[in-house]
């Protein structure tokens, strides 16, 4: 059977690709900031901004095919403005709690001979106005895989990180619903006219992790229905 760790486990792109894993047969360690449970998924409490809660965590898994750190934040906060308080916990969550969990599970994929997927983000290529620390985190991301995926080759494991565009998780919904996003703009600027389903992002981590991208590491793939290279707008 094979083993996943998934981060960000209790919602979103997380509880999403959690769920198929175990609708095909995978061993789940879903690791969230509160224990739950939710679509046939478990998840613990594990705070990914703390090494010794990850550190912890990670002595319970032996082997692991994939790890899917998929945990993150993304609040709003003019550079002029934000205090370093702010600053640190975005950068603490998206970059160093990426870099703790890929550095903790490590002995458990190189036994697994696994695959790590990190999220990146459009926002590492493409920053916006109240997005300085979401922007740079997630631009960390994209050469912290390329870094572990040289670093790690030799040991079979490999490294990889997807930038997906807008994804309707709950909490990009919520940002619609109270004015904190438009969607008509998001949607204008999209190609494909919408934004990605998690489920989408779910299929897109099970087709990495298989056989059919073994030759893959050390980059980043943009999932984002063109918007990125969308320079019309």
């Amino acid at each position: 059977m094979s083993t996943a760790v998934v981060t960000g486990a209790g919602s979103g792109m997380g509880l999403a690709t959690a769920a198929r894993l175990v609708a095909e047969g995978w061993n789940v360690h879903g690791w969230d900031l509160k224990t739950g449970n939710a679509d046939g998924v478990l998840w613990t409490a594990v705070d990914i901004s703390e090494i010794a809660q990850v550190r912890d965590a990670a002595s319970e898994v032996s082997s692991c095919d994939l790890l899917f750190n998929a945990a993150g934040i993304a609040p709003n906060g003019l550079a002029a403005e934000m205090s370093a308080e702010q600053w640190a916990k975005v950068v603490a969550v998206d970059l160093n709690g990426t870099f703790f969990c890929c550095q903790a599970l490590f002995p458990a994929l190189v036994s697994g001979k696994g695959v790590v997927i990190n999220v990146a983000s459009t926002r590492a290529y493409r920053p916006a106005p109240g997005r300085s620390a979401y922007a740079a985190a997630k631009a960390g991301v994209v050469m912290l895989t390329q870094s572990l995926g040289l670093e790690w080759a030799a040991h079979g494991v490999r490294v990889i990180a997807i930038a997906p565009g807008y994804v309707r998780t709950p909490l990009v919904q919520a940002l619609l619903d109270n004015g904190g996003l438009r969607g008509d703009v998001i949607l204008e600027r999209t190609p494909l006219g919408r934004m990605a389903e998690p489920e989408e992002i779910a299929e897109l981590v099970l087709a990495l992790s298989g056989p059919a991208f073994s030759f893959m590491t050390a980059t980043t793939l943009t999932f984002d229905g063109g918007w990125l290279a969308n320079d019309s707008l």
